[in-house]
């Protein structure tokens, strides 16, 4: 029709009449059904489930354009060998929870904790045999060399070098491009310490930016209606085991702003699942904390609360996944949580709401502006019968380092074309795979830095932050 492709929407079921329009003109796409928007690099990675880097990637390998590689060849070659090392020991344990004598016990045990062999099979859970050095005696079978630094083996007394993982369970951890980045192990023997024991962090390991179980999430729906975090590896086997393939678990760590922001990037709905016991009420205080300061219009985030001296395994076990299910819906909403945590603390004496109030506005100064914000402001006030009087703010500005004026930017293709994405969608500035350009002095790097320190950045205010690129901004955006 006139200028614009149209076809059926991938993404809603829009009957047959075409509401999915492509405009050549604008680089852009949108459904008049369901909303979907965006460019070239968006429909990969809501499509395809790619992730930032991966969608530019596939556009430059059929564009037939090289993306410049910053980090050195050394770097690369390190990570290759040691995700190649990864790989190797996760066979060898996966090998062993069917071959090993010692493993019968171990399928015995999952078995009863209701975890399927076929969920076992597609996270590829393995097992480490008792004895010190069973993994570094498959190696030098395979006469691959071994190095202290890889996080599979330690040193011990006289420089003699022992398995890391010995007589656990083994759950690799993998990313979201299916690569082995490290372990996790539970203890078969209830006398052995620690309970669980994760890979310690490397090059390619960060505790911090990986969620186990998420691979296999998307891989069952790559885009769910919501995803639960809970604690560890054997509550994630056990959701999956009783169909409820939607769960992740952060790796002996609370969840972060990156978690929240990446299961957002693939969900609208987030809840997060805790012990009903003390250390429960508290891991869900500060899950509330790092919430509140990543929550926007349009998605929600709750919290659910199972009954003591229960774990979603143990619970699924012993009341099946009806009960969970029913539980997941009754999930209480971040607003209900926040309110009903401030507010269990106060009378209703005049200083006690004034405290309360003071709490609240305190709680919610660091959550992004939306419309969420505003009605929740007016909730607690209509709680408290009051009307909330913020302190006004005062914007300190941050000095700018001046920089030149530039009457040509020279870049390549294909940083223009994301740096292009970037000003349309200023979240994707966010993405860890763009971390070099934040290290970079160039204008690039300046501006990637700038939009990370904002929630919400509108192009006006990029223009007025950066005035020296005023034209060049204007031009790209209208590219």
């Amino acid at each position: 029709k006139g200028k614009d492709h149209w076809a059926l929407c991938p993404f809603c079921d829009d009957g047959k009449n075409p509401a999915f329009s492509v405009s050549d003109q604008k680089q852009f796409y949108y459904c008049f059904k369901c909303r979907a928007s965006g460019n070239a690099i968006g429909f990969l990675m809501n499509y395809h489930s790619k992730d930032f880097l991966e969608s530019v990637e596939m556009l430059a390998k059929n564009l037939g354009l090289e993306i410049p590689i910053t980090s050195s060849s050394k770097d690369m070659e390190r990570y290759s060998f040691l995700y190649g090392l990864n790989d190797l020991a996760k066979d060898f344990y996966l090998k062993n929870i069917t071959s090993d004598p010692g493993a019968k016990k171990v399928r015995k045990y999952l078995n009863e904790r209701g975890i399927k062999d076929e969920i076992l099979r597609d996270f590829e859970v393995g097992y480490a045999p008792e004895g010190w050095d069973n993994l570094i005696k498959h190696f030098n079978n395979l006469k691959q060399e071994i190095k202290t630094d890889t996080s599979l083996f330690k040193e011990g007394k006289k420089d003699r070098l022992y398995d890391v993982f010995r007589n656990r369970i083994i759950f690799p951890i993998f990313t979201k491009k299916q690569k082995v980045v490290g372990f996790g192990g539970r203890v078969i023997d209830v006398n052995d310490n620690p309970k669980y024991l994760n890979s310690p962090e490397s090059e390619v390991f960060k505790k911090n930016r990986e969620l186990y179980g998420l691979p296999n999430v998307l891989q069952t729906n790559s885009k769910p209606d919501q995803i639960i975090v809970v604690e560890g590896y054997m509550d994630v086997l056990a959701c999956f085991s009783f169909n409820l393939p939607f769960a992740v678990a952060t790796l002996g760590i609370a969840t972060n702003k990156f978690h929240i922001e990446t299961l957002f990037s693939k969900t609208e709905e987030i809840i997060f699942c805790f012990d009903g016991d003390e250390a429960g009420k508290n891991a869900s205080k500060l899950a509330l904390e790092i919430a509140i300061g990543v929550m926007k219009d349009g998605k929600k985030i709750k919290f659910l609360f199972l009954p003591e001296n229960h774990d979603p395994a143990s619970l699924l076990l012993e009341e099946g996944s009806k009960k969970f299910n029913e539980l997941i819906k009754n999930a209480t909403n971040l607003s209900t949580f926040l309110l009903d945590t401030i507010l269990e603390k106060y009378d209703e004496t005049i200083e006690s709401k004034a405290a309360a109030s003071k709490e609240f506005l305190d709680s919610i100064r660091r959550m992004p502006e939306s419309n969420f914000k505003g009605i929740l402001k007016k909730e607690f006030s209509s709680k408290l019968g009051i009307e909330l009087e913020e302190d006004k703010k005062i914007d300190f500005v941050s000095k700018k380092h001046p920089l030149q004026k530039e009457e040509n930017i020279a870049l390549g293709k294909v940083t223009k074309s994301i740096l292009k994405c970037i000003i349309h969608d200023p979240d994707l500035a966010k993405s860890e795979y763009l971390d070099f350009f934040d290290r970079d002095n160039s204008f690039v790097g300046e501006l990637i830095a700038f939009l990370r320190t904002k929630s919400e950045v509108s192009f006006p205010l990029i223009i007025q932050q950066f005035p020296n690129q005023k034209n060049f901004l204007i031009d790209l955006s209208n590219d």
